[in-house]
């Protein structure tokens, strides 16, 4: 297989919703060997923009790679034979205005930019902006996670062209290996996620990658107001509190040391007030609970207060107006 510049069909691409993100997969699996290289090319330029790429083997070309929407940010899992993919120009293309994190989840790979190159063992991450000319150099199978973030999302931190996880320091190795590791736990439930979660885990994402690049500019990451990294931190709370019927804005306020107002002010600009999520979060959990639970043994009852409510005529109501069914209507089309 030689050189190729991808070129994209759109058309192609169908997403799917299982209760869960919004997703699309592209499989060159089973395909004749010339459709494999000619639907592979076309994934990638959809998504990365015209690429080079080169295999290593003569044999079939057996890739998969699942994209999903997750609030301001796409995540992305590549699987791929033994390959090599390369950008030899600047490139203007509006599908580079975002900057790559990549994760090695599998095999090895090296990335090349400008003057450097860092080699990627499974749990190595490297940032890097496309729009420079690069190199990744797979010599076995490797499974990625790349998650394209907006560059306006990292305005306030000055990106160079290669960022790696190397570190000496004791402290900024547990801080990369922290990001390394919700990445890592990421990719695995990628497609598992329910659609409620992408913008927290986006937010989460922000954070944890503003904090690792501020710390490997030697700053602590309270000298940069970020309200990212704020929001993600009151978001895994919630998460962690989901199940406390005292979890309300003022007990997060108290225990983050900050005002009601300021939570507030926080989360101002999206589609829901910060109550609001805590009881679509509960909400979300219970629906995943009645849809993938044992029917016959389901208390439905059980679940609610499990998840945080302390009235089952209220979890009722708000179930009815936010899913248009009532839960025991729910449970019974899953039955027949």
């Amino acid at each position: 297989m030689g050189s190729f510049v991808v070129q994209c069909t759109p058309a192609m691409y169908g997403p799917h919703r299982r209760h869960g993100m919004k997703c699309a997969t592209h499989d060159t699996l089973g395909l004749p060997l010339r459709q494999q290289v000619r639907h592979w090319q076309d994934a990638t330029d959809h998504y990365f923009g015209p690429l080079q790429a080169q295999a290593f083997c003569d044999g079939p070309f057996d890739a998969r790679l699942t994209a999903c929407e997750a609030g301001s940010l796409r995540l992305l899992t590549i699987d791929a034979p033994a390959h090599r993919v390369l950008r030899d120009h600047a490139a203007s293309d509006p599908r580079h205005d975002s900057f790559k994190l990549l994760l090695q989840i599998q095999g090895v790979s090296e990335i090349r930019q400008r003057d450097a190159s860092f080699s990627l063992q499974p749990g190595d991450w490297s940032l890097y902006d496309p729009r420079e000319p690069y190199t990744i150099t797979s010599p076995e199978p490797i499974r990625h996670l790349v998650v394209q973030i907006p560059r306006e999302k990292l305005g306030h931190l000055p990106v160079g062209s290669l960022h790696t996880c190397e570190a000496d320091a004791p402290e900024l190795l547990a801080l990369y290996e922290v990001l390394s590791s919700f990445l890592g736990a990421l990719a695995a439930q990628l497609r598992t996620l329910p659609d409620a979660v992408g913008a927290p885990l986006s937010e989460t994402t922000l954070g944890l990658l503003a904090q690792a690049l501020q710390a490997q500019r030697g700053e602590a990451p309270e000298r940069v107001p970020l309200p990212e990294v704020m929001r993600a931190r009151v978001r895994q709370y919630i998460h962690a509190h989901l199940t406390d019927p005292d979890l309300t804005v003022e007990r997060i306020a108290h225990d983050m040391r900050c005002s009601k107002r300021y939570l507030h002010s926080l989360f101002q600009g999206e589609a829901h007030t910060l109550d609001r999520q805590i009881w679509l979060a509960r909400l979300e959990r219970c629906r995943q609970g009645l849809a993938t639970g044992d029917a016959s043994t389901i208390s439905i009852s059980a679940l609610a207060y499990r998840w945080g409510f302390n009235s089952n005529a209220h979890f009722s109501r708000m179930f009815k107006r936010e899913f248009d069914t009532t839960p025991s209507e729910f449970l019974k089309r899953r039955v027949h």
